[in-house]
């Protein structure tokens, strides 16, 4: 079971929608078509409320130890989610392994979307999903416990996983949007004559064309998406909470940088431009080698935050311009590596302490054994010194050709 919290239409009131299995699910002979979700929703003051009158409309006791997620729509976090967080701890049937989304859009929405053939149980989806975090980097097994102690620290910013409608949805809803249209036969022009459906067709058109013209997946914005598939629902990068409240999200590649600080991924794919034709690109295998090193300078005025990342890489892609057998050829790689990694680093490291003015990376663990007492930290002033930090990067990499590469001359 899962559950959304979405803002009620009227009144500070929420909407809770709460996700049951058919049982026909769990069965061999199960269909698409037999096995989608029973979804009920609930307008109540709070959260515990919502659950109460459940039970009653159900029938019996909602078990919540089998609940595996639970998604805030982006309404409800603009306006805090501490409260929400902290009344679900309390509920001791509510586990602190619970993965918490946050919905561009209504959490209702997206529960309605995310249900897809290959796992017709959104939660068999969840007791599998977090691991791609380990060999990806684009998403972040984020969970209850571990956010709500973020959410409650002044010194640390907080990170929810990101939700969102898929390409694949998001046309869907426009095509039956357009043939509604049709079916009624309306004009919605305007008095000057120009029609609105067709500005906004416009618009999303020059949506889609910008999200075709990308080259990875790297490069994409967090409200992009270029999935097509049966599921209507993905999750690529992360929410960014200050003082409980949604402040904006990272992309694909904030959130790899944000795991490689964290140790949360082993491996990951990406892509760099071809030193020897930037028109193309050239794949590697990337892997980290050993725990990113962090060392905070606070001799100066403000904090100078020291990062090591120790990473191998193996070339996935061939061009007939490129000998990947040439020593010199893998290092100027190499280098294009290292420049590129460090450079995105920087760039998601000055985001959060400039533009979000909070540490989500939790740097402020690290200095705290450089005062005697707590009050002396606290007399620091973390949350300020942050935001005017310094930060350097330093990669040590190792470029190879694949084996298959190398085989295949």
């Amino acid at each position: 079971m899962q559950f959304g919290v979405d803002a009620a239409k009227d009144g500070d009131n929420l909407e809770v929608s709460f996700e049951f299995a058919q049982l026909s699910s769990f069965s061999e002979n199960s269909s698409s078509q037999d096995s989608k979700p029973i979804i009920n929703t609930v307008s109540t003051p709070s959260i515990s409320t919502a659950i109460n009158l459940m039970n009653a409309y159900v029938g019996k006791q909602l078990n919540l130890s089998h609940c595996k997620v639970v998604i805030f729509s982006e309404e409800i976090a603009k306006k805090g989610i501490l409260p929400e967080v902290a009344e679900l701890m309390n509920n001791t049937q509510v586990r602190p392994t619970v993965n918490v989304i946050v919905s561009l859009g209504d959490a209702k929405d997206y529960i309605e979307n995310s249900v897809s053939s290959l796992e017709q149980v959104l939660t068999k989806y969840y007791d599998i999903f977090p691991t791609t975090s380990e060999y990806t980097g684009y998403t972040s097994n984020i969970l209850l416990g571990p956010l709500y102690e973020d959410l409650i620290s002044k010194d640390h910013g907080a990170v929810t996983i990101l939700g969102k409608k898929s390409k694949s949805a998001k046309q869907q809803e426009s095509t039956s949007g357009e043939s509604s249209s049709s079916a009624g036969g309306m004009d919605s022009s305007d008095s000057s004559g120009n029609s609105s459906n067709s500005q906004e067709s416009g618009s999303n058109e020059a949506s889609d064309s910008s999200t075709t013209d990308k080259t990875s997946i790297e490069d994409l914005l967090p409200n992009e998406s270029i999935i097509e598939g049966d599921r209507g629902t993905e999750n690529i990068g992360l929410c960014v909470f200050k003082d409980d409240i949604y402040v904006g999200n990272l992309s694909a590649m904030e959130t790899l940088c944000y795991s490689l600080i964290k140790n949360e991924v082993d491996n990951f794919l990406i892509s760099i431009d071809n030193p020897s034709n930037p028109t193309k690109k050239i794949d590697l295998s990337v892997d980290s080698r050993s725990l990113s090193k962090i060392d905070i300078d606070l001799s100066k005025e403000n904090p100078v935050i020291n990062i090591q990342l120790h990473l191998g890489a193996k070339v996935l892609t061939e061009h007939e311009d490129f000998d990947y057998n040439n020593a010199e050829t893998l290092s100027t790689l190499n280098n294009s590596l290292r420049d590129y990694i460090s450079s995105q680093m920087k760039s998601y490291l000055y985001k959060t302490s400039k533009e979000y003015k909070c540490d989500i990376n939790g740097f402020h663990k690290f200095i705290k054994k450089s005062f005697l007492t707590m009050s002396d930290f606290k007399n620091y002033n973390w949350e300020q010194k942050y935001q005017n930090a310094e930060f350097n990067i330093k990669i040590n990499s190792n470029v190879i050709s694949s084996l298959l590469i190398q085989n295949s001359h």
